[in-house]
């Protein structure tokens, strides 16, 4: 659902994701349900295995990437009413475009871009519904290659925390608690619009305003170390995924690519990249 920076515009997530603790109204890991995904090689593309249902509340969602040599990620798109998985791809063309969402099509979290051959972990809240699980990496998916999942039960008023925060609203972030190393962050979506985390080292002495400015001039790679830039899923306002980031100490990039339900330009072209550093 996002279009990335120059080292991957076309694709929509990227970043090894993982989740090492979970604290929800009172509940442990304990007692959240467990799904896991896994993605394998299949002709030119990749196909997605996993649960076919799932109860409303807290879960735990692993990807297990089987490819040999392509990242791959799980972008839960969650749907209302009953959508095919064509409708699904085509909604997410769309969306990749910048142009309107379907009224029906929302973004459900998932974990983020995970390198061949490994794992990566996230925790978040099930509404009930469809969801179908999608590898947004790379080209557009076909609808053979998505799974989807069955979430059962009433809405849940469960949520999940951590110390460490990231908030997205429109058009900016707050950040508070961000820490070197690996850090357990609540990426937390307080605006109306879908958002997502791209976090990603500044280089050199260059500032928040040069990559966004970057961003708009499009014509050369921003100042930023991509290699090493880290995202989670695409969620809708009122929604927390529970994340672990890993940072060196330095200065960071928080930026947005995805954009307004009605469409339009990324948001991060609407201003929404603002800095950090970690110490």
């Amino acid at each position: 659902m996002r279009p990335r920076t120059s080292r991957a515009v076309a694709s929509v997530l990227a970043a090894v994701l993982a989740v090492a603790l979970l604290t929800a109204c009172g509940d442990d890991t304990d007692d959240a349900q467990t799904l896991t995904f896994s993605i394998a090689e299949q002709g030119k593309g990749s196909r997605i295995t996993g649960p076919q249902s799932a109860e409303t509340g807290v879960a735990e969602i692993t990807l297990q990437n089987n490819n040999r040599k392509r990242e791959a990620d799980l972008q839960l798109l969650r749907v209302e009413g009953n959508h095919s998985a064509e409708e699904v791809v085509e909604g997410l063309e769309k969306a990749m475009k910048g142009q309107p969402f379907p009224e029906w099509f929302f973004g459900g979290g998932g974990v983020g871009t995970t390198s061949a051959g490994q794992s990566g972990t996230v925790t978040q809240v099930f509404e009930p519904g469809t969801y179908y699980a999608i590898d947004t990496e790379g080209s557009l998916p076909s609808p053979k290659s998505l799974a989807a999942i069955e979430v059962s039960g009433e809405v849940s008023d469960e949520e999940v925390e951590a110390d460490a925060t990231v908030s997205a609203f429109e058009y900016g972030f707050k950040a508070e608690g961000l820490s070197s190393g690996k850090t357990e962050i609540a990426f937390e979506n307080s605006g109306a619009q879908p958002h997502h985390l791209l976090i990603s080292e500044i280089t050199g002495n260059k500032t928040a305003d040069d990559v966004e400015q970057s961003f708009e001039s499009d014509k050369g790679p921003p100042p930023l170390n991509e290699k090493n830039s880290q995202s989670t899923a695409v969620i809708e306002g009122g929604e927390t995924q529970l994340v672990t980031l890993d940072l060196k100490p330095g200065r960071y990039a928080l930026y947005c690519f995805i954009t307004d339900r009605q469409g339009g330009k990324p948001h991060a072209l609407k201003g929404m990249v603002d800095e950090v550093e970690v110490e």
